[in-house]
């Protein structure tokens, strides 16, 4: 285990770091009154230590800290007005992702505090109320999503010139092909299904 003290973090280094993330003016310290609070467990790690878990990824600290990351962001998704879900596609393999890029180039920050920055960016592409899920796909591979940003992505691709169906939350062969074409323009695994890194690319701002 790496983690033991308790980390007590001041809030105004949160709305410092949130101020800094939306390009806002920082509050003054005499306009905010300062409030601590501790980070229990595996929160308490360093970008650093990220760095150096995410190398063996199926480790016991790696699943504890991910598991906290999860943790923490279903309690934004309660606490964050207007959002039922701040992270639509991403999947544990893609957080830790982006995690582990940002850690890279932040060694010095904490996790708690780069978590407070990711939902800062992830304001602009959350689900704002209930949707459901679907599970969508076919006998060899399937994925599940929600029918919001599958309505998201019909409208995308139609922009895109890729797809001239209904926007409609329905997963159609032939919103499976423009899919599949937009994947094979990017690079992508063209599997024609709504994975994590095609909306990544598709939706992302």
């Amino acid at each position: 285990m790496i983690w033991g003290k308790t980390l007590v973090i001041r809030g105004m280094a949160i709305v410092g770091i949130a101020a800094m993330a939306t390009g806002s003016p920082m509050v003054s310290a005499q306009q905010a009154p300062v409030h601590q609070f501790a980070v229990e467990g595996a929160g308490r790690v360093s970008c650093k230590q990220f760095t150096a878990l995410y190398k063996d990824q199926k480790s016991t600290d790696y699943q504890h800290v991910m598991g906290f990351v999860e943790g923490y962001l279903t309690a934004a998704n309660r606490y964050e007005p207007n959002t039922f879900d701040l992270t639509p596609w991403h999947n544990a393999v893609a957080l830790g992702l982006i995690l582990e890029k940002h850690c890279g180039a932040h060694p010095d920050e904490t996790l708690v505090s780069t978590l407070q920055r990711m939902v800062t960016s992830f304001r602009p592409i959350r689900v704002a109320s209930f949707s459901k899920l679907v599970e969508v796909g076919d006998d060899k591979k399937r994925t599940i999503v929600y029918d919001a940003v599958l309505k998201r992505s019909q409208a995308a691709l139609r922009n895109k010139g890729l797809y001239q169906g209904p926007e409609d939350g329905i997963y159609t062969p032939t919103l499976r092909e423009a899919f599949k074409k937009f994947q094979q323009q990017k690079s992508l695994p063209a599997s024609g299904l709504p994975d994590p890194a095609t909306l990544w690319t598709l939706l992302n701002p």
